[in-house]
């Protein structure tokens, strides 16, 4: 005989509530790149705002871990593709050393190794840095503002 499952309103309240953030993270960095006139809703944030939204309490949603692993990522992207031919070989070693890195200033957030990937095809030039940043930070401060938030619903 099969179950039916039945749907817990507390999911369908996770469910809403992570969804209603996740629009206004990415609804802002839209915003922020329609001012600058570039494309900013790359891959990685959607996977960021997964983790952010849907699992604050993980440690690749910590903001440190966030934050850092996205510079880690675009800096050592950005020496691979000026230094080097941009071959498979030198994309290797850089993502070798992102990871590196990130184990090394314990900061490990799956998404930014996306970034490098970016990054590395030319995808997204220094011009861009300061509203990759702007929109990193924006998902990272509506996370953290939701997270407590529902926590503190949670607790009355």
């Amino acid at each position: 005989m099969h179950k039916i499952k039945t749907i817990r309103f507390d999911s369908l309240y996770d469910g809403l509530y992570t969804g209603v953030g996740a629009f206004v993270g990415l609804s802002l960095i839209g915003l922020i790149a329609q001012s600058v006139h570039q494309m900013l809703l790359i891959a990685p944030f959607g996977a960021t705002a997964v983790l952010l939204f849907s699992a604050p309490e993980s440690q690749f949603s910590k903001p440190w871990n966030v934050l850092v692993s996205y510079v880690i990522s675009t800096l050592i992207g950005f020496l691979i593709l000026h230094f080097s031919s941009g071959d498979w070989l030198s994309i290797g070693i850089g993502f070798g050393i992102v990871i590196m890195l990130m184990h090394t200033f314990k900061a490990i957030h799956p998404p930014a190794g996306a970034n490098f990937l970016i990054v590395t095809q030319g995808h997204l030039t220094l011009l861009l840095l300061w509203p990759l940043f702007a929109g990193l930070i924006t998902l990272i401060i509506i996370g953290m503002g939701l997270h407590k938030l529902r926590k503190k619903i949670s607790l009355t």
